[in-house]
């Protein structure tokens, strides 16, 4: 469901859109083209040399960020990621968590860590607000009377609201004076400021809001009677009314404000240098940074790199499909509008003698058509959908030609060529083969959408307010019968958004749940035989459900826990698979309001799970002997291992291999082992641990030791189809076995496994295992760090550590991916349920 800061936009953008038309209402639509040709190209360029000077300014924000969050790099490439995170940010808005999103990727790229980048981007937020506080109260205390008659205020009231924000600057400063020790801010920790920083920030901040105002204040009409002090001051108001109000861009309600404070400048002209304005600050710098990633990728295909793209293709190869749908729900805005505004008179004279009446007509109400299609379907690019990819550009030719059909309006054209280029030779981003039909739209990108629907049955309204209604209208078609086409086509877009979220909510449900039957398993074990990871074979122990890709390739099972559903591990299957079928368990929790968690998680899969937008904690790190390299020959830890092998030898023990056709003959045998060892135990544990269950255990090759012709200890041998990894899930043994049979038993099995071509043998998990201990380490490692500290009498943390360095292996880190905040929390209490068996368990361990 939307969130109540998606509804306050939406409300916000609605009533704006009003007041717009109120103000704007005696003015036809010719007359706002006219005042925006009517702007002299000296004052456009230097508008656009004061955006150039802003956009250099945001690169200094982003200079000190990276330097105060103690990190190193070129300023070339800082220049380069605060132009793309800042030109796609202005655009979509909420400019912390888009452009922060851009900065992620990048600066994971170039070694910083997340907490790094997470104070980058809170440092730019910040240098912001104190530039706007400070120049905003300048400006309310410099001009009292003039800014309190515009805000109709009081001006004593306007200067004491300069003077507290100045005073919140001055506060800023006394604590960069005085602080000497950082600042703990829950996980985070901020450093120490010192005061030349606060003062740079100010420098900046003033710098690139002075810009930016100039660059509006140039295009404005010259007989505005409003001073530059104190226009900027009441610029700085519509920009912090349109960042606060979540609406991508502020679009509307930065315009509506400054309509609102600047009565003297005549709204026909106002709006002509706004229009101007936007395209400058925003959709130029926006065209560039689209251009920068077609570059890249043409140089991508084209072989070798100079040097500085290569650079930068670490982080590019992120921002290309988030940023070709933003172009691609920009172009369907751009068909709309178009298909809403009246066409210019010379275009349709001169088309009048190509086209025929009924082909414009038709092409007028078919471009709409394809608007509305490219709105849905970019969602499906922000998804990397092959489809989705394939898709789009028939809908951008098609675009195209009914584009030049029904005006000739090659401006629309060229934006829908340049957009379609850009997906041509990004071809390579777009690999997942997931259905179109199963996506789900985040709130986000439905208000988007309704945002435009809304702007586009405005700009009918406003374009055609002086041509009188009557029914009438709707069915007269002439080549100067603008109105009519106008709003047949604005009706058929609405139409065909009604109609698609309508089927999407009354279509069948998918059943979301369903319990593994033998042909689910059968297909599990045709995907394991071409797995890597051992911890897959999970998925035969018959305690969790399965969710399938449509070509059945891949799977992820899991299980329920409280408000979560826990998958256990990676999705397992083709890496193409991987991502699309992490997509779907993710929406699938979502239709079910409850929290999506991935337990177990490896390194080489986190882009994934960044992807998905889950927070990722460090769990542990399990033990991968190299089997290439082990042998019981040498000293030290291998001295020990030789010398409980032998001991155990001496003493009779006998290791066995029993194949899986042949473990249902043992069984009676092996399930006494297990009763006695289960003797002293709490219980079965589950999930992540295999459990005494016959089907289960003759699904697999066991490995047992036989002592005095009894088998005293035993393990259910896992394995990989492409001989990567041997691993043993459950190991037990009886209290009649030599007192070194669990060393016995691994080391045969290594030896076993490297006789047999296997290249490692996985250990297992050593859980808290690898925490930071650094002052400076996240919350969640410090109390990891306690548990293990004062827990070990509950669970043998250090202990189980130090048995697995014996075999002298490398260390793998596993994470815990789920939403951030007290969701993590609940998903940990969640999975220990899950292993556990339940909180009477945990508390009885």
């Amino acid at each position: 469901m939307p969130g109540w800061t998606t509804w306050l936009g939406l409300a916000l953008f609605a009533l704006a859109l009003w007041w717009l038309h109120h103000v704007l209402g005696q003015y036809r639509w010719q007359d706002i083209v006219v005042r925006l040709r009517a702007i002299p190209v000296g004052a456009i360029a230097t508008a656009a040399l004061f955006a150039m000077a802003g956009y250099a300014c945001l690169t200094l924000y982003e200079l000190l960020g990276v330097r105060f969050a103690g990190a190193k790099m070129p300023y070339y490439k800082i220049a380069l990621i605060s132009f793309m995170a800042y030109a796609v940010g202005h655009n979509v808005g909420l400019n912390a968590v888009s452009g922060g999103a851009i900065r992620f990727r990048a600066y994971t790229g170039q070694g910083l860590r997340p907490k790094q980048i997470a104070t980058v981007v809170a440092f730019g937020s910040i240098t912001f607000a104190l530039g706007a506080a400070f120049l905003l109260g300048l400006s309310l205390i410099a001009n009292g009377e003039l800014s309190g008659m515009l805000l109709h205020l009081d001006p004593r009231l306007v200067i004491a609201g300069g003077a507290l924000l100045l005073t919140g600057v001055l506060v800023y400063f006394v604590l960069a004076f005085m602080r000497r020790e950082s600042l703990e801010i829950g996980p985070f920790t901020v450093p120490v400021l010192r005061p030349h920083v606060a003062f740079a920030q100010i420098g900046v901040a003033c710098a690139d809001l002075l810009c930016t105002a100039a660059a509006l204040y140039v295009l404005l009409p010259r007989d505005s009677a409003v001073g530059f002090t104190a226009f900027a001051g009441l610029y700085l108001i519509a920009m912090t009314a349109g960042v606060a109000s979540s609406v991508p861009g502020g679009v509307g309600v930065f315009e509506s404000v400054l309509f609102l404070l600047l009565p003297a400048v005549p709204p026909d002209r106002l709006l002509g240098s706004l229009l101007a304005y936007r395209a400058i600050y925003y959709l130029v710098p926006f065209t560039v940074a689209l251009a920068m990633l077609g570059a890249h990728e043409l140089w991508v295909h084209r072989g070798p790199m100079e040097r500085m793209l290569r650079l930068a293709h670490t982080w590019l190869i992120a921002v290309v499909p988030q940023a070709a749908a933003i172009a691609v729900f920009g172009a369907g805005a751009v068909l709309l509008f178009s298909g809403a505004t009246p066409g210019f008179v010379q275009q349709l004279t001169m088309l009048r003698h190509f086209v025929p009446l009924p082909v414009l007509e038709l092409s007028h109400l078919l471009g709409s058509a394809v608007g509305v299609a490219l709105l849905v379907i970019a969602h499906g690019l922000y998804r990397r959908l092959n489809g989705a990819w394939w898709l789009t550009l028939w809908l951008l030719g098609a675009g195209i030609v009914l584009s030049l059909l029904k005006g000739f309006d090659y401006a629309d054209a060229l934006v829908l060529s340049a957009v379609a280029g850009i997906l041509v030779l990004a071809h390579g981003r777009f690999p997942r083969r997931a259905s179109l039909l199963d996506q789900r739209f985040s709130a986000r990108w439905v208000a988007a959408l309704m945002v435009v629907l809304a702007t586009t049955a405005w700009l009918v309204v406003f374009s055609f307010r002086h041509v009188p209604y009557a029914n009438d209208l709707w069915w007269e078609f002439a080549f100067k019968a603008q109105a009519p086409r106008s709003l047949r086509a604005s009706l058929l877009a609405v139409i065909l958004a009604a109609v698609y979220g309508l089927w999407r909510l009354l279509r069948p449900a998918v059943p979301l749940i369903s319990a593994p039957t033998e042909t689910d398993y059968a297909q599990v074990e045709r995907i394991l035989e071409r797995a890597s990871d051992t911890t897959a074979n999970l998925a035969l122990l018959g305690d969790k459900c399965l969710l399938f890709d449509d070509a059945a390739s891949a799977f992820i099972m899991y299980q329920i826990s409280g408000g979560s559903w826990v998958a256990m591990g990676d999705p397992v299957g083709p890496w193409e698979a991987r991502e699309p079928l992490a997509w779907r368990f993710v929406e699938r929790c979502d239709d079910m309001a409850v929290s999506p968690v991935f337990y177990q998680v490896t390194p080489e899969n986190l882009a994934i799970y960044i992807d998905l937008g889950l927070r990722l904690s460090k769990l542990g790190e399990e033990a991968l002997v190299d089997l290439e390299a082990f042998s019981l020959e040498g000293g030290g830890a291998r001295a020990d291992l030789r010398q409980a092998h032998r001991r155990a030898g001496r003493e009779g023990a006998v290791f066995r291999l029993v194949p899986r056709a042949e473990v249902g003959a043992i069984m009676p045998r092996l399930r006494e082992v297990s009763d006695v060892w289960l003797g002293d135990k709490s219980g079965e544990k589950g999930f992540s641990l295999g459990y005494f269950d016959e089907r289960y255990l003759e699904r697999f090759d066991c490995a047992v030791v036989e002592f005095e012709q009894r088998i005293v200890a035993f393990a259910n041998l896992w394995r990989t189809g492409d001989r990567s990894e041997l691993s043993v899930d459950l190991m037990r043994f009886s209290a009649a076995a030599p007192k070194s049979v669990i060393d016995f038993l691994l080391i045969e099995c290594m030896l076993w496994g490297k006789r047999a071509g296997y290249r490692r043998f996985n250990l297992g998990m050593a859980p808290l295992s690898g925490l930071e201990e650094h002052p400076l380490a996240p919350a969640w490692h410090k109390l990891g760090r306690l548990v293990q500290r004062y827990g070990e009498d509950f669970y043998h943390f250090e202990g189980l550590r130090k048995f697995k360095e014996k075999f002298e292996p490398t260390w793998r880190p596993r994470y815990l991916a789920a939403p951030g905040g007290l969701s993590m929390a609940g998903a940990l209490l969640d999975v220990t349920n899950l292993i556990s068996g339940g909180p009477r368990r945990i508390a009885t361990k």
